[in-house]
């Protein structure tokens, strides 16, 4: 039963998204004949502080560049679910941050500013198909701004009708830019996403979803999705991120690793990339792969170079800590859960390395520093899973 609650989950985050292609970057890899290129490899490099100010500039002096709007509003939606921890695949499943409360508002301006972005590309694509229904680059755009509201609704505001709505709308314009150019390979991940998340839910969901016209094949969904990793223009590089999420759920380990390492040789201080293949690692109970994985990205904390993206300190330590944890290190474990848990702010690692520590300390006869720890992670989330824990483990200890 639990597992098949896990399967129903995730299809049901691929079927919310099922235009959120944007996993960790947008569009067109990076070449230097492209105006676009220094922008792009910085969006996948997870550096959206420079791809927006870039991005914003060139807007100002490029007003009607639809590609650019919709660029723009990717940067500013990655940029908000990079520091909610959404950008990786561990957050759409199981009780992943993306199925828990929200904790913390939004950033100031953030739905405002994404808004503008995205209804001014929107504007620029009605107005291009009013002119030329046949307009292949607003189709595309189109079906990617509506994918971009899909992403937001259902990561950040959790409002599901309304992700699905929106990925209903990216589905109808890629389709009608597959049936315009059948050997056009950039629709097909949208279409194949949608293909796969269709074809992964229950039989009576699909009988109910027949009805409106809406049939799924995972297998189908699968290809399509790897002909556009092939051979798409616009859709390319985000094809490969958004297969290494399915290679994973199908437990196709070398293809996920194989498309990871493709990935990190083009963009090398992506962090996320490492953190997947650590996952995968320990998908497969390889903690020992795992574990190697992580001490590279602990010491890349020590180096950590202030102009690139901030590596996320107490999720990099506490994973670190379980996977030594699994090999039976107990005291190096301990001693990067407690690095994490003294970090500043309050993410949910830092909880969940203090709740790891003092479950440590405890085992080993440290009780002292237990209870320390148990009461620190009461007082912080008394509401949330972690603070619960840890309020019971208090009752328990001698």
């Amino acid at each position: 039963m639990r597992n098949d609650r896990r399967k129903n989950s995730i299809s049901t985050a691929l079927l919310a998204l099922v235009a959120a292609s944007t996993i960790s970057g947008a569009g067109l890899a990076a070449s230097t004949a492209d105006p676009f290129a220094g922008v792009l490899d910085h969006m996948y490099n997870l550096e959206f502080g420079p791809a927006r100010r870039w991005l914003e500039t060139w807007t100002q002096q490029h007003p009607e560049d639809l590609r650019a709007w919709n660029y723009l509003a990717e940067s500013i939606l990655d940029q908000e679910m990079l520091r909610e921890g959404l950008l990786s695949t561990g957050a759409y499943v199981d009780r992943g941050e993306a199925f828990r409360k929200r904790q913390r508002p939004l950033q100031a301006r953030f739905e405002e500013t994404l808004f503008a972005a995205l209804n001014k590309a929107q504007e620029l694509a009605e107005q291009r198909l009013a002119r030329n229904p046949r307009d292949a680059d607003a189709l595309y755009w189109a079906g990617v701004q509506h994918g971009t509201r899909a992403e937001f609704y259902f990561a950040l505001e959790r409002k599901y009708v309304a992700a699905a709505h929106e990925g209903v709308e990216a589905r109808r314009y890629e389709l009608r830019l597959a049936r315009l150019d059948p050997a056009a390979a950039d629709p097909l991940l949208i279409l194949g996403l949608a293909d796969y998340a269709l074809g992964s839910l229950p039989w009576y969901v699909k009988v109910f979803l027949s009805v409106a016209g809406l049939h799924g094949n995972r297998a189908r969904g699968l290809e399509e999705m790897e002909r556009a990793s092939r051979d798409g223009h616009w859709a390319r590089e985000d094809a490969k991120f958004v297969l290494v999420a399915i290679y994973r759920r199908e437990k196709m380990y070398r293809q996920a690793l194989a498309d990871l390492d493709e990935l990190a040789r083009s963009y090398p201080r992506n962090y996320l990339l490492d953190l997947e293949r650590a996952r995968i690692f320990k998908d497969q109970g390889d903690w020992r792969s795992a574990a190697q994985v992580y001490d590279g990205l602990v010491a890349r904390l020590a180096s950590n170079d202030p102009g690139g993206p901030q590596l996320p300190a107490a999720k990099i330590l506490y994973q670190a800590g379980q996977a030594y944890e699994h090999l039976g290190d107990l005291e190096r474990a301990l001693r990067l859960y407690t690095k994490a848990g003294n970090l500043p702010g309050d993410s949910l690692e830092i909880d969940r390395a203090l709740l790891a520590a003092a479950a440590i300390e405890a085992r080993t006869g440290r009780m002292a520093d237990a209870r320390r720890d148990y009461q620190r992670v009461a007082a912080a989330v008394p509401d949330a899973p972690e603070g619960r824990s840890a309020a019971s483990a208090l009752k328990d200890l001698h």
